[in-house]
Protein backbone atom coordinates (compact mmCIF):
# COMPACT_ATOMS: atom_id res chain seq x y z
CA UNK A 1 0.00 0.00 0.00
CA UNK A 2 1.42 3.06 -1.59
CA UNK A 3 0.53 5.88 0.66
CA UNK A 4 1.74 9.25 1.19
CA UNK A 5 3.12 10.33 4.88
CA UNK A 6 0.48 12.63 6.03
CA UNK A 7 1.32 12.46 9.43
CA UNK A 8 4.11 13.42 12.31
CA UNK A 9 4.43 10.13 13.07
CA UNK A 10 6.62 8.59 15.53
CA UNK A 11 5.93 4.77 16.94
CA UNK A 12 5.62 5.06 20.47
CA UNK A 13 6.94 1.63 20.80
CA UNK A 14 10.15 0.86 18.45
CA UNK A 15 10.91 4.84 17.90
CA UNK A 16 10.02 4.00 13.72
CA UNK A 17 8.60 6.73 11.62
CA UNK A 18 7.16 4.66 8.49
CA UNK A 19 3.28 3.30 9.01
CA UNK A 20 0.43 2.50 7.07
CA UNK A 21 -3.21 4.47 7.33
CA UNK A 22 -6.16 2.57 6.93
CA UNK A 23 -10.27 2.63 8.22
CA UNK A 24 -12.24 -0.56 9.78
CA UNK A 25 -16.04 -0.99 9.86
CA UNK A 26 -17.46 -2.33 12.63
CA UNK A 27 -21.19 -3.84 13.72
CA UNK A 28 -22.35 -3.36 17.47
CA UNK A 29 -24.55 -6.67 17.44
CA UNK A 30 -25.62 -9.37 15.36
CA UNK A 31 -29.07 -7.50 14.55
CA UNK A 32 -26.56 -4.62 13.06
CA UNK A 33 -24.44 -6.68 11.49
CA UNK A 34 -27.16 -8.54 9.53
CA UNK A 35 -28.83 -5.42 8.05
CA UNK A 36 -25.28 -3.87 7.62
CA UNK A 37 -26.96 -1.09 9.63
CA UNK A 38 -25.11 1.40 12.01
CA UNK A 39 -21.43 0.31 11.64
CA UNK A 40 -18.90 2.04 13.07
CA UNK A 41 -15.63 3.47 10.96
CA UNK A 42 -12.57 3.96 12.87
CA UNK A 43 -9.12 4.79 11.48
CA UNK A 44 -6.14 3.28 12.21
CA UNK A 45 -2.18 3.95 12.26
CA UNK A 46 0.19 0.76 11.85
CA UNK A 47 3.71 0.99 12.39
CA UNK A 48 5.56 -0.47 9.69
CA UNK A 49 8.57 -1.88 11.87
CA UNK A 50 6.94 -3.79 14.73
CA UNK A 51 3.19 -3.50 13.47
CA UNK A 52 2.10 -1.64 16.57
CA UNK A 53 -1.33 -0.48 15.87
CA UNK A 54 -2.94 2.80 16.88
CA UNK A 55 -6.86 2.92 16.46
CA UNK A 56 -8.99 6.72 16.21
CA UNK A 57 -12.75 7.35 16.08
CA UNK A 58 -12.03 9.91 13.28
CA UNK A 59 -12.59 9.38 9.92
CA UNK A 60 -9.76 8.81 7.74
CA UNK A 61 -9.68 12.15 5.78
CA UNK A 62 -9.12 14.37 9.47
CA UNK A 63 -6.38 11.79 10.98
CA UNK A 64 -3.82 14.40 9.76
CA UNK A 65 -4.92 17.51 11.42
CA UNK A 66 -5.45 15.50 14.27
CA UNK A 67 -2.95 13.56 15.06
CA UNK A 68 -0.57 16.53 13.87
CA UNK A 69 -2.05 18.85 16.40
CA UNK A 70 -1.47 16.12 19.09
CA UNK A 71 1.99 15.32 18.55
CA UNK A 72 3.13 19.25 18.75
Amino acid sequence: MNEVQILRYTCPKCGNKQYTIGEMRTFGNVWEAMFKYHFRIFTYVSCKKCQFTEIFKIPKKMIGEVYNFIAK
